[in-house]
């Protein structure tokens, strides 16, 4: 047993430089990320259902915007002269600096572009466009400039150009919490009634819907719109009369309710009456027979001859 311990505390012994020898484990940061992209108030932003998928909308001929920021990771300066957006409809949107401006090594720089939506008769709202941003460079902030390879920051292809029909449907469809789910759609809440006009509303919206959807999903926005916003006037109405009916139909049953109540209340306490009255009646019955009862025996006794 002692040879045992003595191997054990050599073993010991001779681990211990070598434990001091390991270092502790030291948190490792990761550096900050190198630029960030963001666009600014579309005017639509989330699940198109003609798409099926997440999208960037701007209105035709308004402003699209985005906000960039960028971190130079190189060991030099960086001299920006623009930063430059292209749009896969064949244009280029530049957003130029007068004096190169100077991001120093590991600085950041924030930017904010800006530039006119097209008409959707220059460009298709039917599907959506891809779209690069660089920053374009060079190799001093005093001229002559000499032009040096740009920057691709970012890409994306989910930017869509809306006409104004097109985002009226949109705006339904998120009144309503419709969203399209593998080409199918979800219906608004509908309420499970048997109150006559509120069916009768529910089965002129599930046309109108119907309808709207069909256009919409063909790209006929114009007409989507008509039926989509007979479809919210629709639910609209559907919305106040089952508020009229239903608020008059819960008080009909209130008032029945508390009807009910007092009748059985009433009942009750007659129930009362009639048992106290019962029991008067009985009691004086019984007050009479023994009146009788005592009167008979202390009634005087005829002696019969």
């Amino acid at each position: 047993m002692k040879e045992k311990i003595a191997v054990i505390l050599c073993f010991v012994i001779l681990s211990l430089p070598a434990l001091a020898l390991i270092a502790p484990a030291e948190a490792v940061i990761p550096p900050p990320p190198t630029y960030h992209f963001e666009w600014v108030n579309p005017t639509y932003e989330g699940v198109d259902p003609y798409f099926g998928f997440y999208i960037v909308g701007y209105l035709e001929n308004k402003n699209w915007n985005f906000t960039l920021s960028y971190r130079n990771t190189d060991l030099n300066p960086l001299n920006v002269s623009a930063i430059r957006v292209y749009f896969n409809w064949g244009k280029n949107y530049t957003h130029s600096f007068a004096t190169p401006l100077q991001i120093m090594p590991s600085a950041t720089q924030i930017f904010n572009v800006y530039n006119m939506t097209p008409a959707t008769t220059e460009v298709s709202e039917l599907w959506t466009h891809y779209y690069y941003v660089y920053i374009d460079r060079v190799n001093s902030t005093a001229p002559p400039y000499e032009q040096l390879d740009p920057i691709l920051v970012t890409l994306g292809t989910n930017f869509t150009v809306l006409s104004a029909d097109h985002l009226a449907c949109l705006e339904v469809f998120t009144k309503l919490g419709i969203s399209s789910v593998d080409g199918g759609s979800m219906l608004p809440w509908l309420p499970s009634t048997n109150i006559t006009r509120v069916q009768v509303l529910i089965a002129q919206l599930r046309m109108e819907l119907n309808q709207g959807l069909q256009s919409y999903w063909a790209g006929k926005f114009s007409n989507a719109k008509t039926y989509l916003q007979n479809t919210q006037d629709l639910y609209d109405e559907l919305l106040n009369t089952l508020d009229d009916k239903g608020t008059a139909m819960e008080d009909a049953t209130l008032t029945y309710k508390e009807a009910q109540t007092n009748y059985y209340n009433a009942l009750g306490d007659s129930s009362k009456i009639n048992a106290c009255g019962w029991l008067l009646f009985g009691l004086g019955w019984m007050f009479i027979g023994l009146g009788l009862i005592i009167y008979a025996a202390r009634k005087p006794k005829v002696v019969s001859s």
